[in-house]
């Protein structure tokens, strides 16, 4: 279990973070730290700005398998990422090495994790007409935080101070044990459609409207928190994840779904993105949208816990002839929330979107810079939304036609500034492109992270317009 915990925790890149950064897997944007309001057109606009479709810059664009990961943590050190690391691999730090990794997970933010993909996103411009875009998109996303107890039982076991706090025969609820403890995954399979056109032309502004829908399938939901006295525990998997079902299956409350396709949902779910985009002079873009209006609803292998408590004696009794138990720190972490929660089917869970409001305004210098800066508010509390305003400013620049970089900072929700870099070669018909978030996080000694994006099958149809 232990293994199984530091492993996932550390080394995994893979909807359920309260402090994900801003979207988006396109190296372009991700080589400007996020910023990309006024930037995207073509089917980079979906999810960000649907009007931003009536200015595309291609008769047809489209990519595959474009894709991107990061992670990040606010708790990490060089010195604790690489205990931690030895500790998921070997068994042999010192007891120093432990207590320091106790203290250094205890946060609110020890991981931050992701990664996601379009299979396939394909543009078409018709003059007059508009812009229409289609996509697929595969997204995971994860967030991982401990409070003092769920920390010190990781990595020290029957050493953790709780054990000297709680009576043997006194009942213990993981909402007071682990309270400020959160561990929340999701996977969604995202089917986007998309379409902006001008809707007024003056003198010398032009003024875009668009609106986009997406369709959700959940694949994977997991969540244990404990927070301000209250558990949320609850979990819906697809059969693709292989998760064991057998203690339910018999249950007739229990919505049990097996394997009837390649990816067999759990969840659906429906999302609005709204938008409106200007361009002045041909130079100045200013943009506004509101994206993820709307819910997912997970109705099939639904399964929620319930704090019913435990008590310390009968768990030491219960498992006197396990030496897993004694032995592995996070083998006693997951017998003691196994004791407290009792697991039962439920009949569906909604759950909203991320809803955010977004607004950009850039610039373009002659033919080889753009500059852009991107305000983005959440405006609900919904799993996986920003936890804070996120500001940015990202440069192209583009020495040669065939040869674009990109760079910028931001910062804000929930994450430390941002040094982003990236680099693109273009050509009529193909690009190709390599971006990272921030140059310095792996190289950095507090909260080390890292994050990449790349395409390498993105194509450009017909004559490309200024815009």
């Amino acid at each position: 279990m232990k293994k199984a915990l530091l492993a996932a925790s550390i080394l995994l890149a893979g909807h359920f973070t309260a402090l994900a950064q801003t979207e988006s897997n396109s190296y372009s944007i991700v080589s400007r730290g996020g910023v990309m309001n006024t930037f995207v057109h073509d089917y980079q606009a979906i999810g960000v700005n649907p009007a931003n479709l009536g200015r595309s810059t291609s008769l047809v664009s489209f990519t595959v398998a474009e894709f991107g990961g990061y992670y990040s943590s606010q708790a990490f050190t060089r010195k604790t990422l690489r205990s931690a690391v030895k500790f998921a691999t070997e068994n042999t730090i010192t007891d120093t090495d432990r207590a320091d990794l106790a203290r250094a997970f205890t946060s609110d933010n020890v991981l931050n994790l992701g990664a996601d993909m379009n299979t396939l996103a394909i543009s078409v411009s018709l003059p007059k007409i508009g812009g229409f875009a289609l996509s697929n998109r595969q997204r995971m996303l994860g967030h991982v935080g401990f409070n003092k107890n769920f920390a010190e039982l990781i990595f020290l076991g029957q050493d953790a101070s709780m054990f000297n706090e709680i009576a043997p025969d006194e009942t213990v609820f993981v909402s007071e044990l682990f309270d400020g403890t959160e561990m929340k995954m999701s996977w969604v399979n995202e089917w986007n459609f998309a379409y902006g056109r001008k809707i007024m032309e003056l003198p010398l502004v032009n003024i875009y409207g668009g609106f986009g829908y997406k369709y959700l399938q959940g694949l994977g939901m997991y969540e244990f928190s404990a927070t301000d006295g209250k558990v949320k525990a609850y979990q819906a998997l697809s059969p693709v994840l292989d998760a064991n079902y057998d203690k339910f299956i018999d249950d007739p409350s229990f919505n049990f779904k097996d394997t009837d396709g390649l990816l067999s949902p759990v969840g659906r779910g429906h999302g609005v993105d709204l938008g409106l985009s200007a361009e002045i002079i041909k130079i100045v873009k200013v943009s506004a949208s509101v994206t993820d209006i709307g819910n997912i609803k997970w109705t099939e292998n639904l399964l929620e816990g319930q704090d019913v408590g435990f008590k310390l004696a009968d768990v030491m009794e219960e498992n006197q002839d396990n030496s897993n138990f004694w032995e592995d720190a996070g083998e006693m972490a997951k017998t003691i929330a196994d004791s407290a929660l009792v697991f039962s089917p439920v009949n569906e869970m909604k759950v909203k979107l991320p809803t955010r409001f977004r607004f950009g305004a850039g610039v373009k210098i002659g033919q080889r810079v753009e500059v852009g800066v991107d305000y983005v508010a959440p405006l609900n509390k919904a799993p996986g939304n920003l936890s804070g305003d996120f500001v940015g400013l990202g440069v192209d620049f583009s020495p040669i036609p065939v040869f674009r970089l990109s760079s910028g900072v931001s910062s804000g929700a929930g994450d430390k500034i941002n040094v982003p870099f990236g680099f693109a070669i273009i050509s009529p018909v193909y690009e190709f492109g390599l971006g990272m978030r921030d140059v310095t996080a792996p190289f950095t000694k507090n909260n080390p992270g890292a994050s990449v994006a790349m395409g390498f099958l993105r194509f450009k149809i017909g004559k490309s317009q200024i815009i």
